[in-house]
């Protein structure tokens, strides 16, 4: 198996090794034939934190085992959901579970939907959960926000077309305003309508 190493900066982001040399913040890139395996965050040269992608055949008590030198560890799985890939997220910090969450990312790897999960209850954080729209180049055009019981709250809009209708009062869309939106066909996006469904249908 071919293991290539890459860095990105602390929001996850690709950095050169150069860019690297010079921050303090960094993360170190473990890939396995293309697939990224392992994350590992340094704070002046210090491994302050891990991110690991784990297979279907690993035990999450083994890979906590094996890095309990790390204090806090964030243990992703990935699942491929046709042309979607959902990423269940668990964070555990001196081997105790803290965070569990979801994320799903297009096949342009955009994340598309985040959303917590309580750790003792396993219910979503509707409020906390948020669905993204990207234009044709992949820049973020949309996030949508929900309310307690999932229906939709409001809108942030990075659309240039909608920037006349914002003012330094006015930094969001509620569902009422959505109709008036030149360049937005809200009928036609389903799938934002709601914190559920987690992956397009």
């Amino acid at each position: 198996m071919a293991t290539s190493i890459s860095y990105e900066n602390e929001f996850e982001k690709a950095i050169t090794l150069t860019q690297m040399d010079n921050m303090e913040n960094y993360i170190k890139v473990f890939s396995v034939n293309g697939l990224v395996k392992r994350k590992e965050e340094y704070k002046k040269g210090e491994l302050i934190y891990l991110i690991y992608y784990k297979d279907t055949n690993e035990s999450i008590a083994n890979i906590l085992s094996e890095n309990n030198s790390i204090r806090t560890i964030e243990i992703r799985e990935r699942q491929v959901v046709g042309n979607y890939v959902q990423v269940n997220e668990s964070e555990y910090v001196d081997g105790v579970l803290l965070f569990k969450g979801i994320s799903v990312l297009d096949s342009n790897s955009n994340e598309i939907y985040t959303s917590p999960i309580d750790a003792i209850t396993n219910q979503h954080d509707y409020e906390e959960t948020n669905k993204y729209f990207y234009d044709n180049n992949n820049k973020k055009l949309y996030i949508f926000w929900y309310g307690t019981n999932g229906q939709f709250s409001n809108m942030m809009s990075y659309n240039p077309n909608h920037n006349v209708y914002l003012n330094e009062f006015k930094q969001e869309f509620l569902l009422e305003d959505l109709p008036g939106l030149v360049d937005f066909d809200w009928s036609s996006m389903d799938y934002y309508h709601n914190a559920n469904p987690i992956i397009p249908t």
